[in-house]
């Protein structure tokens, strides 16, 4: 097994794309897609499903991409241990993440990373929707509900709250609420219900 054949494999598999992968790698459409090939047939198994859309990995090549990435894992370490030095960290890393926690925490913070590691590109995308991790529309998701499905590492973040807000002037006309069943008399500025992308954030069905 060639270990350029599974690096191309981990390029295709986290873009989607042959063609992606090729630039990402500097290499020919052809190439990349030859390689890919080669790699299937040594390993007898189909590892995408190819499309004019994209490439989606079946469950050989699901399989195989979390023994690809723990093999890559490996050869950054001992690059490291061997060399003495941390590796450089280059390459695309693409975010998905809510408007609010994207704009407000994440985007303040991405230019001293930039500075710490030039080489590294990082693709922010407001996330208000489900997607997929399993075919590589992220590689790092923050998401306001545990992942339920697919070969993921999960883990809490931070705890977060909802609130109602109201401005001075229109709590001086209108009086303050003492209870949720006072909200019956206020005007209400939220959210459009068949748009929610979480039932977590559905706090109107608690008020």
């Amino acid at each position: 097994m060639n270990w350029d054949d599974i690096r191309i494999f981990l390029a295709i598999a986290r873009t989607g794309q042959i063609l992606a992968a090729a630039r990402r790698l500097g290499l020919n459409h052809a190439t990349v897609a030859r390689r890919l090939t080669a790699l299937e047939e040594s390993l007898g198994k189909r590892l995408f499903d190819r499309s004019t859309s994209g490439c989606v990995l079946t469950d050989s090549g699901n399989r195989f991409f979390e023994r690809a990435e723990r093999m890559e894992a490996e050869a950054v370490a001992a690059e490291a241990d061997l060399g003495g030095d941390t590796p450089e960290i280059s390459g695309t890393v693409r975010i998905g993440a809510p408007d609010g926690f994207g704009v407000a925490y994440l985007a303040p913070r991405l230019g001293k990373l930039r500075e710490m590691h030039p080489g590294l590109t990082v693709q922010l995308v407001p996330v208000p929707r489900s997607f997929s991790l399993s075919r590589r529309e992220a590689d790092i998701a923050v998401t306001i509900d545990r992942p339920e499905t697919g070969r993921l590492v999960a883990g809490k973040l931070v705890d977060y709250a909802l609130g109602l807000y109201a401005s001075r002037n229109y709590l001086e006309r209108r009086g303050m609420p003492s209870s949720s069943s006072d909200l019956s008399a206020h005007d209400l500025i939220g959210y459009v219900e068949d748009l929610l992308y979480s039932p977590s954030l559905n706090y109107g069905s608690e008020i």
